[in-house]
C-alpha cells in the first residue's frame, strides 16, 4: 500500500504529461521512495510505512477499502490515464482478494521490499521491488 501512497503523492507530477508513462521505472520508484521517506533518513521503516497505513485508513478500522484507497486517490490528484495502474496496485497488495488492504498485506509488501532483512527498507530494495510492481501494473 506504501507504494499506491506513493504513487498518490506523485501523480500530480507524473501526469503533467498528455500520457501517463511508469517508465522508467526505476525513476519513477526513486520519486516515490521520497515521497515515503517521511524523514529523509535514506530508509522506509515500520513507522512511516504505519503512518501512510493510519492516513488512508480514513475509518481508522485497520484495512483499507478500494473506497478510502479511491478517496485518498482523488484528494491527491488523479487522471483517469493512470485508473488502470491504480486498481492494479491495489489488487497486488490485496493478498487474499478480500477488497481490503490491511496490516498483513503491509507486513507482507514490507517483508518482500526488505531483501536484506535488516527491519528496514533500503532506497535501492525499494527501487528494485516498486520497478518490478510497477512494470506489471503498466502492462495490466
Amino acid at each position: 500500500m506504501s507504494i499506491l501512497y506513493a504513487l498518490l503523492v506523485c501523480l500530480p507530477a507524473l501526469t503533467l504529461a498528455q500520457q501517463f508513462h511508469l517508465y522508467p521505472y526505476n525513476q519513477t520508484a526513486a520519486t516515490g521512495f521520497s515521497h515515503v521517506d517521511f524523514n529523509h533518513d535514506g530508509v522506509f521503516d515500520r513507522n512511516e510505512l504505519d503512518h501512510i497505513f493510519r492516513d488512508i485508513d480514513h475509518n481508522h478500522d485497520g484495512s483499507v477499502s478500494f473506497h478510502e484507497y479511491s478517496e485518498s486517490i482523488n484528494v491527491h490528484g488523479h487522471d483517469p490515464h493512470t485508473n488502470h495502474v491504480l486498481h492494479a496496485l491495489f489488487a497486488a497488495y490485496d493478498v487474499n482478494n478480500d477488497d481490503v488492504v490491511n496490516h498483513h498485506d503491509y507486513d507482507m509488501f514490507f517483508a518482500l521490499s526488505d531483501s536484506n532483512d535488516n527491519n528496514v527498507v533500503e532506497k535501492d530494495e525499494f527501487v528494485h521491488y516498486v520497478s518490478i510492481i510497477f512494470e506489471i501494473a503498466d502492462s495490466v
